[in-house]
């Protein structure tokens, strides 16, 4: 893998050139909670083998075969935003500071060709992975690869911190109300938005803001509440499993 093992800081350079400010890691609620829980983001083999709270992703298994199942995933750009549409990994958004790149403690990046999920067995490791930055700076934000373009860390363990890095979490809110255990109902985005504002505060990470994807009175135009729409009538379970 050494031959893909790719410089942070001058990634950091290559995006700031291309207007990039933050980096971005999408998820479930219940994952979530956990990395709150943890002050950082982690790999799902962390949350495995420390035997704590996260969503299965349909991932999973290629997770494993293909060895990033112990990475963390970061975009450059948020993919909700850019397609107007709901991300697949789920509706919370950790909205990093660019500046994680700068970290000693982040030396080296790896940079994804194709997302994970589309990787097979024929693709060898120069299909799946840029070995140098100047490919990446000459396909980066050219909307062609965005959203195969992934950014991850190794074994990272709980050093991509969100006391030193978060800047905030973004929460989808589809206009769709849920059942409550004890009456009532609530809306989803609400119900996940206090969910992880009272972790937050738990945690000692109740000073980062919490913003909700689409404000009232927003004029931004989106198909997220059409596609969540749909999700929830067509696939409850689905559904449910992002939001829980």
């Amino acid at each position: 893998m050494e031959k893909y093992e790719l410089c942070t800081k001058e990634l950091y350079k290559i995006l700031s050139t291309k207007g990039v400010t933050n980096l971005y890691h999408a998820n479930t609620v219940v994952t979530s909670l956990t990395f709150i829980k943890n002050n950082a983001l982690l790999s799902r083999s962390y949350v495995e083998k420390t035997g704590q709270n996260q969503t299965m992703q349909k991932s999973d298994a290629e997770d494993k075969k293909y060895n990033v199942w112990d990475d963390v995933f970061v975009d450059a750009l948020d993919l909700h935003y850019k397609y107007k549409r709901p991300n697949k990994y789920g509706p919370i958004l950790f909205v990093l500071k660019l500046e994680l790149l700068l970290s000693a403690k982040f030396p080296i990046v790896y940079i994804t060709k194709k997302n994970p999920w589309y990787w097979r067995d024929f693709h060898t490791m120069d299909d799946k992975y840029y070995s140098n930055l100047d490919d990446v700076k000459k396909d980066y934000l050219t909307n062609k690869l965005d959203s195969q373009i992934m950014f991850t860390f190794k074994s990272p363990n709980k050093e991509v911190r969100l006391s030193d890095y978060l800047q905030f979490i973004g929460v989808d809110k589809p206009n769709i109300f849920v059942n409550l255990k004890l009456g009532g109902n609530k809306n989803v985005g609400d119900y996940a938005f206090e969910k992880i504002k009272n972790e937050m505060d738990l945690y000692g990470l109740g000073h980062i803001p919490i913003k909700h994807r689409h404000p009232q009175n927003s004029t931004e135009i989106c198909n997220c509440n059409f596609n969540y729409t749909i999700l929830y009538n067509a696939n409850y379970k689905e559904f449910e499993k992002r939001f829980k």
